[in-house]
């Protein structure tokens, strides 16, 4: 008899145990994110489905990554664990968030879309702490931190950041292209390198480093 109490004991404990852990998946399956304020403080403090309701009254829903950014916790060297789309044509695409879209070709270069101020100045903060800013030098021999490049015909801010190799047919670094669309009033282009002390524009083709591999051209989201 005793024998059969310990059993049932045993048995009584198991199940509270599993119906535990089956409420607790169920929670979080059914997590509903909750509305946050539009600042740097709210995302900080924010969960990975709470969302920003934008003036169109569309759901800006959050992602770990991009609260992670905010955090100071974000490696954008390391994409592995990002949720990925592969293309027929082997093209990755990488969400970091709903603002930054990356690109992973199979030729080994990236493309990141960007849809936001914010977005794009935590990842060009990245930028500058890696790489060296490339000089642009005009048709008079001029030196700039950028290019004043068209504009497009949308009035909304977007940024396509290019990083490819780039090679004088002796050397290889990496090259990186921003062309940013109505950033502050401004279009503008930006190149930075690997290497420190390069120059981009009104330069001699002699030993200049042009992109290895083909062009990859990226259409613009504008919802």
């Amino acid at each position: 008899m005793k024998k059969s109490i310990c059993v049932l004991a045993v048995l009584l404990v198991v199940s509270i145990g599993l119906s535990a852990q089956e409420a607790s998946e169920e929670a979080s399956a059914e997590y509903i994110g909750k509305e946050i304020q539009n600042t740097k403080g709210s995302v900080r403090a924010a969960n990975a489905g709470d969302y920003i309701l934008l003036k169109s009254g569309r759901k800006y829903v959050l992602t770990q990554e991009e609260i992670d950014i905010l955090r100071g916790s974000f490696n954008y060297d390391d994409l592995s664990g990002l949720e990925t789309e592969t293309r027929d044509d082997g093209t990755e695409v990488k969400t970091i968030s709903e603002a930054h879209i990356v690109y992973a070709y199979p030729d080994g270069q990236f493309t990141h879309l960007l849809k936001t101020n914010n977005s794009y100045t935590s990842f060009m903060r990245h930028i500058d702490n890696k790489y060296h800013l490339a000089l642009f030098i005009d048709e008079y021999e001029n030196f700039y931190d950028y290019m004043i490049i068209p504009p497009r015909s949308f009035n909304v801010f977007r940024a396509i950041i290019e990083i490819q190799t780039i090679s004088n047919g002796t050397d290889e670094m990496e090259g990186i292209t921003i062309s940013a669309y109505n950033h502050k009033g401004e279009n503008y282009m930006v190149k930075y390198c690997s290497l420190p002390d390069m120059f981009w524009g009104n330069v001699s083709e002699e030993g200049a480093y042009t992109p290895v591999g083909e062009t990859h051209q990226l259409e613009f989201d504008l919802e």
